[in-house]
């Protein structure tokens, strides 16, 4: 073996060479005295080489070995230190000749990308790219493929297919510290924020078969609760970020989508009740048609969530409960790339209660009848006496018990180059329900995105615009709540398929009615942001955001004659809703950085100018005798017409400076100068601010504690406000009245002149520290925050004289969120071919009524007790059943002889979750990957008594669950449940209706849940390329797989009965790239 030493001179040469007929030796002999590396080969393959003729000026290395090599029965592999060569195999002589590969390898910034190394698979042969990112290599001229590696950069296979040249773009890695994060009006990084903000990127949500993107943050982001409503596709999502703040006012965190915040938030867009919800209950029971329906998941690159005051009081009094920022996908620079995404599934409830059967039902009424010592007769119990007492229906599996069908389709075309950019995309989306008939959702979406900066990288010019269609046809009430129908119930429809109403004389409900009556909902959403920056001068740049978004949202409730019971000659009812959401935005900007002797300043200055509108009208008719004519209100013989139109304004101006001392300490100040449009002319501007501060203590320790690769400490303060009140609220309002006098309407007052109220002030408190350990191999984050919201708006009892019995009024009432968040994330193994990264979360909170003067005289007096948490369960002990009357029994506390709220009601627990959070874990295999994720909640909530109102107690002619067969049957009995009445007797119903004020209604409602199963496989290279793609890769996804419980309800997650629960999917797809 000869080999030749070489000394060091770099890695970007260029060689000459002039030879006529030379030995190959001498020609690598020559090149070793131009070249840093040395050749390794035997005596034999020198005698064996061929003469070689030459003559090259300044070309580069690879080019001069093609040129030696290209007729020697030799080949060569390289890297920076040696040049290796081997013989050729005999059968590889006969092989068509190789061919020169030349490329450019750029990074995701379309910048030159050096010392890549790319290798081709059939040849074993290497190189490496300049400093201009180039590179030749020889190649196959069919079937091989490239690797490319670098140290720096995610590996890529390509398959290539004759072509001489080629482009590649490689994406730098990125370690978890220095993952970008999107902040209020800016970016940073993980390693250098010094405020609390959570994060969920595009292959997480992209992991999940979900509708609503913010069902996919359920456990991810420490601090934040997110619970579903229903289990039907689009219903409303409740989204709380660190707790309740507010008595009676708004604790919705502000959404902002591309800088643009949207118009409905996260309200309730639909008018009219459904199978969705009812819009008008109560705040706690509230649901139906959710606006982020309309934002496709898959279009969203990240969801940002700001906790903390340092990343939350910029927004002023919009981010007092936290904000969401939503950040869309963008093109990136390369070749043209077409994605091509489908997929189907199905989907089931998840969980729900065992009832009665048939004889367990029989033998329920009889007894009922026997404890109310009655007889049974038609009137009473037709179930008993004319039905079919051998006949069972499974109502639960009738009614909800069907398969939900999951289609999805995808097409996105992406590309550009340095200066711009593009990227446009379409969805079709389509979800039917689990109940019988044909009902669905279906979402229609287009997005694009445009970004371009001149050559001098002085102009910049950023535009996006999303737009989604969404049909949503639904049953116009939640089917679930007949699933208590008596088994025995005759058939729904008749033999000819029409509905049956009754069997021997009796009539009943048929649920089947709600199908055929039909509530139709149709949505627009417009979101488009356009940001335009322009660099002045070194470190000084302007810019302005501007935004529009509009949601357009029409419904009807169509209520035929022939849903309903000809009985009794009933009329047609037509409902109609209408909304119109508008909302735009212009935030000019000003930003200053530079870098100086004792560090770096980023200064922002900027202002906001907003304005969001609600025009909305409801039509509700009736009287129609024909089912041809329901959608013509003028057929109608009753009509009741209602709109509204209210506007809102707000504007401020705000600042933030940010020092960064070596990158170990940071320093972020921000204020805000808030105006809106909620509050009266004297009250109407408000200041807020924060700062935030961070020591990388890992740069002092790092040499003492070789363990600690990252320590970071960090705390903020500051102060946000709350203008989550009804528009005009400081205004006298006068509406018509409804009877006119003399033939003259006339106008009454329903609100009086408030221009007193002024802004809910919540002010946030962090602490935190931040650890990589075992070079980041294990990252902990701890956090304590405290957030005290005062000067509370609640509704002030007022005299009777007034006309009036209350009026939003500022008490100095406050309420405090504590808690502490604990995230982790570790790498247990990470080998070429398998990795294994854990991660999780934990959220501990606390919430808290500090002090309310006045309470005991308000009308929270039996809501809301000092020092306890505004979700409290204050209601009636429970003591159980009396085992000699078999009657509930309650705690007389004041021992007067009655049970009543103000006397009797005690603080028995809460309702808020004692922890909650999430656990998973990522496994990667060559082309395989499998992640497994848990979402947890320890909590008390209500159980399945909370749906036993009066009207339904166990004995009446509505089907139970199984578990109400633990009841009080005779004297000395044990048991949870009373007797059976048959009948609503006084002695039971009495007790019964006080059991729903008590906290028998509540019991343990925790969690574990199987929340994902995702499981992928990406095609080899070789694959790719037989079918003509970049990237090819088959998934199975399953959400809400299983949940482990001893929660005695249906679903722990809504705790409701007879309310839809989510649904368990099972989706696969594949996803293709062009």
């Amino acid at each position: 073996m000869l080999s030749i030493p070489f000394s060091f001179r770099g890695f970007a040469q260029t060689v000459s060479l002039s030879f006529e007929n030379v030995t190959l030796e001498k020609v690598l002999k020559e090149l070793e005295k131009q070249v840093p590396q040395r050749f390794v080969y035997t005596r034999a393959m020198m005698d064996e080489s061929k003469p070689v003729s030459v003559h090259l000026n300044k070309v580069t290395l690879d080019s001069a070995l093609q040129k030696c090599f290209g007729n020697q029965p030799l080949v060569y592999s390289k890297d920076q230190r040696f040049i290796i060569l081997k013989r050729i195999p005999p059968s590889a002589e006969k092989q068509v000749p190789a061919i020169l590969l030349t490329g450019r390898i750029t990074d995701e910034n379309a910048q030159p990308a050096q010392g890549v190394t790319v290798r081709s698979k059939l040849s074993g042969q290497s190189s490496s790219s300049n400093k201009n990112g180039e590179f030749s290599l020889p190649v196959e001229p069919s079937g091989d493929i490239l690797y490319v590696s670098g140290a720096e950069i995610q590996p890529q296979e390509i398959p290539l297919q004759g072509q001489r040249y080629i482009a590649i773009s490689v994406t730098h890695k990125i370690g978890s510290l220095d993952e970008t994060v999107v902040i209020g009006y800016g970016k940073t990084t993980r390693r250098m924020n010094t405020g609390s903000v959570g994060k969920i990127n595009q292959a997480t949500i992209a992991q999940q078969p979900v509708d609503n993107a913010l069902n996919a943050l359920q456990g991810r982001v420490a601090g934040l609760e997110i619970t579903q409503t229903n289990g039907l596709p689009g219903s409303s999502v409740k989204v709380q970020v660190r707790g309740r703040n507010s008595i009676a006012q708004g604790s919705q965190p502000l959404f902002i989508i591309d800088g643009v915040p949207l118009a409905a938030g996260n309200g309730i867009l639909n008018q009219l009740t459904s199978a969705l919800g009812n819009p008008d209950a109560s705040p706690a029971l509230a649901s139906g048609i959710s606006p982020l329906i309309s934002l496709n998941p898959v279009d969203i690159e990240s969801i940002e969530v700001l906790k903390d005051a340092d990343a939350t009081a910029i927004y002023g009094s919009r981010g007092a409960n936290g904000v969401i920022l939503i950040t869309t996908r963008k093109g990136q620079s390369g070749k043209l790339q077409t994605n091509f995404s489908v997929k189907s599934g199905w989907s089931r409830i998840t969980r729900s209660m065992d009832f009665l059967t048939t004889p367990q039902y029989l033998a329920m009424r009889h007894e009922g009848f026997a404890q109310d010592n009655a007889t049974p007769t038609i009137a009473n119990a037709p179930d008993l006496l004319l039905w079919d007492t051998t006949r069972y229906t499974d109502f639960k599996e009738v009614l909800i018990g069907g398969t939900a069908h999951f289609n999805d389709v995808q097409a996105s075309l992406s590309g550009g180059n340095s200066l711009t950019q593009f990227l446009f995309g379409m969805a079709y989306h389509k979800e039917t329900t689990v109940f019988p008939g044909d009902m669905s959702l279906q979402r229609a979406s287009a997005n694009l995105n445009l970004q371009h900066r001149s050559a001098d990288s002085r102009f910049t010019a950023n535009m996006s615009v999303n737009y989604a269609f969404v049909k949503s046809n639904n049953a116009i009430q939640d089917l679930t709540s007949s699933i208590n129908l008596p088994p025995n119930t005759p058939p729904l429809r008749k033999a000819d398929g029409k509905l049956n109403w009754e069997e021997g004389g009796a009539r009943f409900i048929n649920p089947l009615s709600y199908t055929e009556a039909d509530y139709n909902a149709n949505t627009d959403n417009l979101i488009s942001h356009l940001q335009l920056g322009y660099k002045v001068l070194p470190g000084f740049s302007l810019r302005v955001n501007a935004g529009y978004n509009l949601t357009m949202a029409k419904e009807e409730s169509i209520t035929p004659i022939t849903a309903q019971n000809p009985a009794f000659n009933p009329m047609g009812a037509s409902s109609f809703g209408s909304r119109l959401l508008r909302s735009w935005i212009v935030e000019p900007q000003m930003e200053y950085s530079n870098q100086f002797d004792w560090g770096r300043i980023t200064a922002l200055v900027g202002g906001t100018l907003q304005s969001s509108s609600n025009d909305q009208a409801l039509q509700l008719a009736g009287g129609f005798t024909n089912d041809v004519l329901l959608r013509s209100i003028d057929q109608a013989t009753i009509l009741n017409a209602t709109n509204s139109y209210t506007q809102y304004r707000y504007s401020a101006i705000f600042g933030r400076i940010q020092y960064n001392w070596q990158d170990e300490y940071l320093l972020s100040l921000s204020g805000r100068r808030d105006g809106s449009s909620r509050f009266g002319p004297d009250n109407r501007f408000a200041q807020f601010g924060s700062v935030g501060a961070a020591w990388i203590f890992s740069n002092t320790f790092k040499d003492k504690l070789p363990f600690l690769s990252f320590g970071k400490l960090r705390a903020s303060y500051g102060s946000t406000g709350n203008d989550q009140i009804t528009d005009y609220q400081y205004l006298p309002t006068w509406r018509g009245t409804s009877n006119p006098y003399q033939g003259v309407g006339g106008l009454m007052p329903t609100r009086l002149f408030n221009p007193n109220h002024r802004w809910e002030i919540n002010r946030k408190l962090e602490a935190a520290i931040e650890l990589g350990l075992f070079k980041d191999r294990l990252f902990i984050t701890a956090a304590y925050f405290r957030n005290r919201s005062g000067n509370q708006l609640v509704e002030y009892p007022l005299p009777s004289q007034t006309g009036f019995t209350s009026i939003t009024e500022n008490l100095q009432a406050l309420v405090q969120n504590t808690g502490v968040e604990i995230e982790l994330r570790s790498t247990n193994i990470n080998t070429r071919d398998f990795s294994w990264q854990t991660y999780g979360n934990i959220t501990i909170p606390r919430n808290k009524l500090v002090s309310f003067p006045g309470l005991a005289y308000s009308s929270y007096a039996t809501s809301y007790v000092i020092g306890e948490p505004l979700n409290l369960i204050n209601k009636y002990r429970y003591l159980g059943v009396d085992p000699a009357t078999g009657i509930y029994q309650f705690e007389d506390v004041n021992k007067d002889g009655a049970l009543t709220a103000k006397g009797d009601f005690q603080v028995l627990g809460k309702r808020d979750p004692d922890f909650y959070g999430g656990l998973g874990n990522d496994f990667q295999y060559k082309g395989f990957s499998c992640t497994v994720f848990f979402e947890f909640r320890h909590q008390t909530g209500l159980n399945y008594l909370s749906d036993m109102t009066t009207s339904r107690s166990p004995g009446r002619n509505f089907n139970q669950p199984v578990i109400v067969l633990e009841r009080w049957q005779q004297p000395g009995d044990i048991a949870p449940i009373q007797r059976f009445t048959a009948l609503n007797s006084a002695s039971v119903i009495i007790p019964a209706s006080q059991m729903i004020s008590s906290n028998a209604v509540y019991s343990d409602a925790s969690f574990l849940r199987l929340k994902n199963i995702a499981v992928s496989y990406r095609l080899p290279a070789s694959w790719q390329k037989k079918i003509g793609c970049s990237n090819a890769r088959i998934y199975a996804l399953a959400q809400n797989v299983l949940t482990i419980t001893g929660y005695r309800g249906a679903d722990p997650e809504t705790q409701r009965l007879y309310q839809l629960p989510p649904l368990k999917t099972l989706v696969i797809g594949v996803d293709l790239t062009f």
